[in-house]
């Protein structure tokens, strides 16, 4: 099922960012009563359907004979599925509060892999103040990590200040970091692109035609006026 196989998902990149997002910590066990309330309204809604598929239910209606006697586990479905709109309001609930309130999270909160988690959270506007070098798969982790004789993750003596000094040089670059000044141009080309889209799958009327016109002349203004927009940023890591 695509609610099962994606949604759950999701939620789960939601939780496992959220600290680099925000540079706060999430509830935990706002988030246990999420996951509990939508796993269990997950099952009331859909596992339901396959008995109901069974005994012949159609698909897209709402009301039924009583004599075919799918009521109940309709009733069943739709209290599931309020379940499940009850864990969205949690999870927005722990969203917020957490997002205001939430525990300091620091650079590296789940002792992670990726590259993501050696730059300061919130991310600053440049990422990594310095490009990184990989040496090898789960890079970070390597530098945190060796292994005994039995293959067994040690963390390194050397790990805790490995940390500490990614997060001083990610808030404190030693350099000035030039970015490029913000624009509207890219906003411009992402809102006209669609109309590209648009005019080519209705070319056949007139109005298609017309807003294809209109999608690539405004396509081609906005990166014209991209690329020759200057750039004159203040850098980063200069003092003012």
């Amino acid at each position: 099922m695509l609610f099962g196989g994606a949604i759950f998902g999701i939620f789960a990149g939601l939780y496992y960012w959220f600290p680099k997002l925000t540079g706060r910590m999430y509830s935990e066990k706002l988030g246990k009563l999420h996951f509990w309330l939508m796993f269990i309204g997950f099952n009331l809604t859909f596992a339901p359907m396959h008995w109901l598929g069974l005994q012949g239910m159609v698909r897209r209606t709402w009301q039924y004979a009583a004599d075919t006697n799918l009521g109940p586990w309709n009733m069943v479905v739709t209290i599931g599925a309020f379940v499940i709109a009850t864990s969205i309001l949690v999870f927005m609930w722990n969203w917020v509060v957490s997002r205001r309130r939430g525990v300091q999270a620091g650079i590296d909160p789940w002792d992670a892999r990726t590259l993501e988690w050696t730059i300061p959270s919130p991310p600053p506007q440049y990422n990594f103040a310095e490009i990184p070098t990989v040496t090898s798969l789960d890079d970070f982790w390597h530098r945190k990590y060796t292994e005994d004789d039995e293959e067994r993750p040690v963390r390194r003596e050397g790990a805790d200040a490995l940390v500490a000094e990614l997060e001083h040089t990610g808030r404190h670059p030693d350099r000035p970091i030039h970015l490029p000044a913000p624009s509207y141009f890219p906003i411009a080309v992402g809102l006209s692109l669609p109309l590209v889209g648009y005019g080519i799958v209705y070319h056949g009327e007139v109005w298609g035609l017309a807003l294809l016109v209109v999608g690539l002349l405004a396509t081609v203004t906005s990166f014209i006026g991209w690329a020759q927009e200057p750039s004159e940023p203040e850098p980063f890591g200069e003092e003012g």
